[in-house]
């Protein structure tokens, strides 16, 4: 009678344990799935856009050997800065991959923008090295030249021979006096 009881304890007690959990890792892989899900679409919009205000940049992605999208970075802050995103990286023959961007400042910071960042690896290489790497900043591990816009509105092909050239976004338009230096990527935990 008595093991009976413990074992009817112990069996409700373990169930009282696993169950909660199990619902848990289930809202926690739904969320992770609504997250990666609004990256990919809002990933879409803002190549979309890219493509609507540059039209030589789908020609550029067309040829990338992987296309890192980060559709709405934030930033803000007073006097210290701080922006940060979540973004996919796109290459064919792979599945997607999912980072976290974040970079910080300190001087003339106040209020609040948010900006798509698009990173064109045009070299296997380049994108082996960001791929294989534990996190990767910018201007450290690499260098990106942000692509600026000639004067006829086409893409400077003087900018567009370095292996990573980027492009950067806002509601007004292409961003060209610009850096990524100290910008870090990671891999997120998808």
């Amino acid at each position: 009678m008595i093991r009976a009881r413990t074992i009817a304890i112990l069996t409700v007690t373990t169930a009282a344990w696993l169950i909660p959990a199990a619902y848990a890792q289930q809202d926690v892989s739904q969320a992770t799935a609504a997250v990666v899900q609004k990256t990919d679409v809002d990933a879409d919009a803002a190549l979309n856009r890219l493509y609507a205000k540059t039209p030589d940049a789908r020609e550029l992605v067309a040829e990338a050997k992987g296309v890192l999208v980060f559709p709405g970075v934030r930033a803000g802050g007073a006097v210290l800065g701080v922006e940060y995103g979540h973004g996919v990286l796109r290459s064919a023959g792979t599945p997607n991959n999912y980072y976290n961007v974040m970079t910080g400042s300190v001087g003339a910071t106040l209020g609040y923008e948010s900006k798509s960042v698009v990173l064109l690896f045009l070299t296997q290489e380049a994108l082996d090295r960001f791929r294989n790497g534990n996190g990767w900043t910018a201007g450290v591990d690499g260098s990106v030249a942000l692509l600026s816009l000639g004067e006829s509105g086409k893409v400077d092909t003087n900018t567009a021979h370095s292996s990573i050239v980027g492009f950067v976004l806002t509601k007004k338009g292409l961003m060209v006096d610009l850096s990524l230096t100290g910008t870090r990527f990671t891999k997120a935990p998808v």
